[in-house]
């Protein structure tokens, strides 16, 4: 039997387990009956839901430190989002917007925008600065687990 499927309730942080899809019908949350998004859109992270999100996935987490006035997190943000759409339920796709949380992004010592990091069971795996394609995307997460 395939693992289940993990997404990320929008509304309330929770985390959902799903064994299969049913096409036509849409998911809800278990904990706030909320639909839940399973497109594998980026979650938007907060300086709140930071924590709780990286440390209580049972998935893997890799989070998009990024800023709405960057050029080169701009030009990423399709190829993190194809990235998040191919890989729904098997990895959670976040982004952190570093000006509307600068004590994550100190803490993390972000010093160069995009950057992401890779966390599993909370903890930090790998960091890749810079923008990157689909391709090196995958790369890096393959790279430094067993996900992909």
């Amino acid at each position: 039997m395939p693992s289940p499927l993990v997404f990320r309730c929008d509304r309330c942080g929770a985390f959902n387990r799903l064994s299969l899809l049913v096409p036509g019908r849409a998911p809800i949350c278990g904990k706030c009956k909320a639909d839940l998004d399973v497109s594998g859109h980026p979650a938007a992270l907060t300086a709140e839901s930071f924590d709780a999100t990286t440390s209580g996935s049972p998935v893997p987490v890799l989070v998009d430190f990024w800023a709405g006035w960057c050029g080169p997190c701009r030009a990423m943000a399709p190829a993190y989002e194809e990235l998040g759409r191919t890989h729904a339920g098997q990895l959670l796709v976040a982004k952190l917007d570093v000006d509307a949380a600068p004590e994550i992004a100190s803490r993390f010592r972000i010093q160069g925008i995009p950057t992401v990091l890779l966390f599993r069971g909370g903890r930090e795996v790998d960091r890749a600065v810079g923008a990157r394609s689909l391709p090196e995307l995958e790369r890096f997460i393959r790279a430094a687990t067993l996900v992909i």
